[in-house]
């Protein structure tokens, strides 16, 4: 089969012939149909990851058709449509068994990282992370579902629990994540101001439901917030972007306010007043992709209507470069894809 595989951090990955994958005990067989291209992907090839290991074979938002199931594999037959988690857990552990597998305890990697992933033709993946997709929802739009749609489900929902009426920042509002995040916090009656670098993507932002938005080079996020909520600021952060925005989100929050970070794409360190945070009894958490039941919610959310996926530009598993440069230069309005 054909896979386009990473030989070199630092190059992007190549088509070549590899071995067709067999699936093992416990695991299944899945024919690509999409496969999104996230910056995790990028920073992979960059060497940025350090886990990573070399020859790799990259992506991790999948939608396709098992072709194959193991014979102790009951529930899965060839034929079936599938979304798949990217998160390798162990499905036994306390965490898993309450519903929490994003942590799970015995945590044993990622999908295109620690096995081989969907920049390919087929790839071999753990049963218990598929999720059935119905034939309604295309495999472009369905590789959106589990990393770029499910992320925000779990973020806005089980993390940051927002509620309707209340206001809410989306930082980095016009990538994958964030135009999803506008569409969840939207169909959960909340409203998005969103910010984000690109006018372009800002455009797209509001198409989709955000009331208000915000560039940071025309002004302070912190006054912008402020402004808009009448001096009062904001009930609730998405923060999807890191240090480069979160002193002035935080600063942002009304009393009781609650951020909650999903991603940082502009660095690791970030300095804080725990005065400031007691005094206002701010909450700060951490959220972490998604769980498979809360893949299949959201399966749900899209069918119904209530999500649109938002695919931008759809490329051949040769064009990987095409696709990668194009995150390089933020020029992504949504999510790109690779369909082999």
């Amino acid at each position: 089969m054909r896979a386009a595989v990473l030989r070199t951090f630092g190059e992007f990955p190549r088509v070549e012939d590899v071995p067709r994958p067999e699936p093992g005990p416990g695991e299944a067989r899945v024919r690509v149909g999409a496969c999104g291209v996230d910056r995790f992907d990028v920073e992979i090839a960059a060497g940025k990851r350090p886990r990573a290991r070399v020859p790799l074979i990259l992506g991790h938002e999948i939608a396709g058709e098992i072709s194959a199931v193991h014979d102790d594999v009951a529930s899965w037959r060839a034929g079936h449509r599938v979304v798949a988690s990217l998160y390798l857990v162990c499905g036994t552990c306390d965490r898993c068994v309450s519903g929490r597998e994003t942590i799970c305890q015995e945590f044993r990697g990622h999908v295109g990282l620690d096995i081989p992933g969907g920049y390919a033709d087929e790839l071999v993946l753990p049963a218990r992370n598929l999720v059935r997709l119905p034939d309604q929802i295309g495999f472009e739009a369905g590789a959106l579902i589990t990393n770029v749609i499910g992320t925000a489900v779990h973020a806005l929902g089980a993390r940051m629990r927002i509620r309707p009426g209340e206001r809410l920042i989306v930082t980095g509002a016009g990538g994958g994540v964030g135009l999803h995040a506008v569409q969840v916090a939207r169909h959960l009656g909340a409203e998005v101001m969103a910010v984000d670098v690109s006018g372009v993507r800002l455009q797209r932002a509001r198409e989709l439901g955000a009331v208000a938005i915000h560039r940071p080079e025309d002004g302070s996020i912190t006054e912008a917030a402020r402004e808009w909520t009448g001096g009062v600021g904001v009930d609730a952060v998405l923060e999807l972007v890191g240090p480069a925005t979160m002193s002035e989100t935080l600063a942002s929050l009304t009393k009781g306010g609650r951020m909650v970070v999903v991603g940082s794409h502009s660095g690791s360190v970030w300095q804080v007043d725990p005065h400031e945070v007691y005094r206002n009894e701010w909450e700060i958490l951490g959220s972490r992709n998604v769980s498979v039941q809360e893949i299949v919610q959201t399966v749900r959310l899209v069918l119904d209507g209530h999500i649109g996926p938002v695919v931008d530009q759809v490329f051949g598993l040769d064009e990987v470069d095409r696709a990668f440069n194009r995150l390089l230069a933020g020029t992504v309005v949504g999510r790109d894809v690779l369909v082999p």
